[in-house]
């Protein structure tokens, strides 16, 4: 009896984690959509800060708030699966992007998964503090 104890408890440990998943893990809440800055570096060494708005129409724009020379402003749209961002539409790169976001204590993390436009990765790939 003592035999099959541990693997009797060990099946019940698995089916209530995956159960419970079930009801908290399907949504995964980002609170994503607020401006966020950052100051960044390119690769000539000069530093600007940047906004960075996500709007609830699965938009951003990525603003600048300093003089910034060979920058400009950009705005592209998106698409939100859990915690990966698909970047469909932006005229600053013709293709698609793929990014992870993870948002914690109020700070946004942005990182690449697949990115052929490596200005847009760039200028998104960076720790953003809330706004």
């Amino acid at each position: 009896m003592k035999k099959l104890l541990l693997p009797i408890l060990s099946i019940l440990l698995i089916v209530v984690a995956t159960d419970s998943c079930k009801t908290k893990c399907d949504s995964y809440d980002l609170d994503l959509y607020h401006s966020w800055t950052v100051l960044q570096t390119d690769s000539e060494g000069l530093q600007f800060n940047v906004e960075l708005r996500f709007n609830t129409d699965n938009t951003y724009d990525w603003i600048l708030l300093d003089q910034a020379e060979g920058h400009s402003n950009s705005h592209a749209e998106f698409n939100l699966d859990d915690n990966l961002m698909t970047i469909t539409s932006d005229a600053d790169c013709g293709g698609p992007g793929e990014y992870y976001l993870t948002v914690e204590a109020g700070k946004l993390a942005i990182m690449a998964k697949t990115e052929a436009c490596e200005p847009r990765a760039n200028a998104l790939e960076w720790v953003w503090k809330r706004k």
